[in-house]
């Protein structure tokens, strides 16, 4: 069956019970728990053997398996997590795509959220408050800051630093 329109998708949708392969206008409701963002966007999405695949930035990125599984849409409606910890609705609309509704910014919040909330340090998840996660704020506490060797976290130096500075006393 050739699928022109939505006329066509809701034929093969009836006969199958998926949607057709191609792409579709749909509703993105995109949330990260870890920062708080929370929007909803009208994007182009790609379904292919009944399974969400890819949803299209409007500048040519994308959110595909590589950030999440691709799920069975044959409702019309699916959610999942992202890699990262976001929460995505994706909700189908007309066949064939074309639609954008602020997608930049919907790009700009999941740039802007991943920025917060990876250290830069080790490139590993981290609060969005903290500069650094918890791996290398320990590491970090755990290191001399007068001659860069092993000292006790709540210690302001090693004890080689703190023997020389009490001996220049």
């Amino acid at each position: 069956m050739v699928i022109t329109d939505d006329y066509d998708v809701e034929i093969f949708h009836n006969m199958t019970g998926d949607y057709p392969d191609g792409t579709y206008c749909a509703e993105v409701e995109y949330y990260n728990p870890n920062t708080g963002t929370r929007n909803t966007y009208t994007l182009n999405v790609d379904v292919e053997d009944g399974d969400l695949t890819v949803i299209h930035w409007p500048n040519g990125g994308w959110l595909d398996e590589t950030h999440f599984s691709p799920e069975n849409i044959s409702y019309g409606e699916i959610s999942f997590i992202s890699d990262r910890g976001c929460e995505y609705v994706v909700t189908l609309g007309d066949y064939g795509g074309g639609c954008y509704s602020d997608g930049k910014q919907l790009q700009n919040d999941v740039n802007i959220d991943i920025e917060d909330t990876t250290c830069p340090n080790c490139g590993g998840n981290k609060d969005v408050y903290e500069d650094l996660c918890y791996s290398c704020t320990e590491e970090r506490e755990s290191v001399c800051p007068r001659c860069g060797s092993y000292k006790i976290s709540f210690d302001e130096y090693c004890n080689n630093c703190q023997d020389e500075l009490t001996n220049e006393e």
